[in-house]
């Protein structure tokens, strides 16, 4: 807390430079991005919080143009993703991958253990403040229905499974911080989580992937450590982005409910396989994306589609969700982009970037939240500066 008191003397006195210019805009854009998965939205008239989120995104233009140090190749780079963004954003109609990419962009240079911590801080604090008040009555506590004993409370967030990413997201910031400090309290932690995301929100899914937090750390701890059969093993966490898209997509083309082992692999993701292959035959695959129309249970309106029985119909895989609603070209950038941090994390033998994007890919197995910015913080670890053995000097390595 006293460096983020500091730095924000620091921006009183007018003392700004890039980073700080990143934080704040980090910091602003989260806490948007956050409320916008609660049910707090329903206290901001229309799209304020749409409109207000182009402030902080202007404040890492600013930064770019005017505190990185740019090259015409930069320059050129910068203009070309920066429209193949905005296209992607206009033909899908979905902004979320805009922001993402903005801030993914002006990562460089930026000291990413810190806005991972700025990240865990505030998160922290939203997450429990919404929970809390959702649970006196200041804000709406959705549950929803699984049949007819199971209830799935949300916590003042707008679906239960949203919940529990906020909680998954939030467990593998602070196992970046403290990767080499996690033990055996941490790990009990994690699997009391899961057991209360099981308990209270039946999200089967994430509180699955919490647990394998626990064996997929182990292993990144131990091969940093120099043992061989977990070296052998983590130095191999780099393919998984890649493997996981294809096979995911795949399978998702193939299904057909005749095939007994698909059927059955349907039936465990609970019909993800069954809705991505309706929409692979729908839709098709797009090259810089397009619109399609989802009709999802979430937030309140949700409920009441259950209740009505309004036809479902969602894409849950962001794997799936990439290459039909974002086009193929995001989706290499994507996951090469996944692919590249977990390299890199790998060939400096630090490997808890590499362990958290091992879950962070099983996790966009079924989850849709791998580009969402008020979950996911990891995808500008790209640009950022998360290795210190050789720092950067005069602002450039």
């Amino acid at each position: 807390m006293q460096y983020l008191s500091s730095k924000y003397q620091r921006l009183i006195n007018l003392e700004l430079d890039g980073q700080i210019l990143y934080e704040v805009a980090f910091a602003f854009y989260f806490v948007i991005a956050f409320l916008q998965t609660s049910t707090y939205t329903s206290y901001f008239p229309g799209n304020l919080l749409h409109q207000i989120a182009f402030i902080p995104l202007a404040i890492v233009l600013f930064k770019i143009i005017f505190f990185d140090s740019n090259t015409v190749k930069k320059i050129t780079v910068n203009l070309l993703f920066l429209a193949i963004l905005f296209i992607t954003w206009r033909t899908s109609g979905e902004f979320i991958l805009f922001p993402m990419g903005i801030f993914i962009l002006g990562a460089r240079n930026v000291d990413f253990k810190k806005i991972i911590y700025l990240y865990l801080v505030l998160g922290t604090i939203l997450l429990s403040f919404i929970f809390f008040t959702s649970l006196i009555g200041l804000t709406k506590n959705l549950i929803f229905h699984r049949g007819i004993h199971t209830l799935r409370r949300a916590f003042g967030i707008i679906y239960p499974t949203d919940f529990a990413a906020h909680i998954l997201y939030l467990v593998l910031a602070y196992c970046y911080l403290y990767f080499n400090k996690l033990s055996w309290k941490s790990y009990t932690v994690f699997v009391l989580l899961a057991i209360f995301l099981i308990k209270f929100c039946d999200a089967r899914l994430n509180a699955y992937a919490l647990i394998l937090v626990i064996p997929v750390m182990m292993i990144g701890q131990r091969a940093q450590k120099g043992y061989i059969v977990s070296r052998a093993i983590a130095i191999f966490y780099w393919v998984l982005p890649v493997l996981a898209a294809y096979i995911t997509v795949l399978l998702s083309y193939l299904y057909a409910p005749s095939h007994q082992l698909l059927e059955k692999m349907n039936g465990l993701l609970s019909g993800r396989l069954f809705y991505s292959h309706e929409a692979i035959k729908k839709y098709g695959f797009s090259l810089l994306g397009q619109h399609i129309h989802e009709n999802g249970y979430g937030a309140a309106d949700g409920i009441k589609k259950t209740i009505i029985g309004n036809n479902y119909f969602y894409i849950d895989s962001a794997f799936v969700r990439l290459v039909i609603i974002y086009g193929i070209i995001m989706a290499l950038l994507i996951v090469i982009t996944m692919t590249i941090i977990s390299y890199r994390s790998i060939q400096r033998a630090n490997f808890a970037l590499a362990s958290i994007i091992v879950i962070i890919t099983i996790s966009a197995v079924v989850e849709q939240r791998l580009l969402d910015f008020g979950y996911n913080p990891f995808l500008i670890a790209i640009f950022a500066q998360c290795y210190f053995t050789n720092k950067l000097t005069g602002g450039e390595k």
